[in-house]
């Protein structure tokens, strides 16, 4: 694949996240992070595993690389209860660039690991969307949005989701070929609904009965999420870690668009610069 091919992924990544986040949001500000989190990982199992049973049983295997997944499905868990618990208790139109600076984190790390070194409209295209979400993720939200359920717990589990996520998105490449884009998904939703399950079952947390009404937030979000997962498996399957892991950041800038059309969450200069500049960043890998 080539840079188109990393463009459309990364891209296709970005705005499967953005919108199921900004509906995960919506939901978790009724039934709380945790209960979002499980039902959202429980759904995208049920759409992924059929599909992976139907394309990829060829490629199970009971290898070393299925507990590298295991391991996987743990930090990705981790790292979405991070980013669904800033949405409860933050303001999405800051929380969300932020945890979305982990691009930084799988662009450098595939850098020093894999080697990659993209062209230089690429280079200066990645250099322009990190300054972009770092603009958006170090600005204050504008004086006219409600007030946040607690500004500094939504902070700092965004910047746990970037770490967890930034480590996440690299580890993929090294799994992803073995068990193939949608099975990978697949087992890595696995592991995390073992995970919250086994959480649940010492008493660390209590996962409810879904109420009927919030099956119509969670059944897209849940859909939203496996697509954008496996666009991101087959972008970095034959194309760049380092450009489709940062393309896939853009989602903030779908779930801020949308906060402000939808919530009136207002941006400030600030945010609005950070916002030119992650699409000048796309811009300039559209052309390499």
């Amino acid at each position: 694949m080539g840079d188109a091919s990393d463009l459309f992924y990364g891209l296709a990544t970005a705005f499967g996240y953005g919108t199921g986040d900004f509906l995960a949001r919506q939901a978790s500000h009724r039934i709380g992070h945790l209960q979002v989190l499980f039902y959202m990982e429980a759904g995208s199992l049920l759409v992924l595993l059929p599909v992976a049973f139907a394309l990829e049983r060829d490629l199970w295997n009971l290898g070393p690389g299925l507990a590298w997944l295991a391991g996987l499905g743990v930090v990705n868990v981790v790292a979405s209860l991070f980013l669904y618990r800033s949405f409860e208790y933050g303001v999405l139109s800051v929380v969300s660039p932020l945890a979305s600076s982990y691009p930084a984190v799988t662009a450098g790390l595939a850098f020093l690991f894999l080697g990659e070194r993209p062209g230089v409209f690429a280079s200066f295209g990645i250099v322009a969307v990190l300054l972009g979400i770092l603009l958006l993720s170090r600005s204050e939200a504008h004086p006219d949005n409600p007030p946040p359920r607690d500004a500094r717990v939504g902070l700092v589990s965004a910047l746990g989701a970037f770490a967890g996520y930034g480590v996440f998105y690299f580890a993929l490449e090294y799994v992803v070929g073995d068990f193939g884009p949608v099975s990978s998904a697949a087992i890595v939703r696995v592991f995390g609904v073992a995970a919250l399950l086994l959480v649940s079952l010492v008493g660390l947390a209590t996962i409810r009965v879904l109420p009927r009404p919030m099956a119509r937030y969670l059944g897209p979000i849940a859909l939203l999420d496996s697509l954008a997962f496996v666009a991101y498996n087959v972008g970095i399957l034959g194309g760049s870690v380092a450009i489709v892991g940062t393309l896939s950041g853009l989602f903030s800038a779908v779930t801020v668009g949308l906060a402000a059309i939808v919530l009136r969450e207002r941006l400030t200069a600030v945010q609005y610069g950070g916002v030119g500049a992650v699409f000048l960043g796309v811009l300039l890998m559209a052309v390499a």
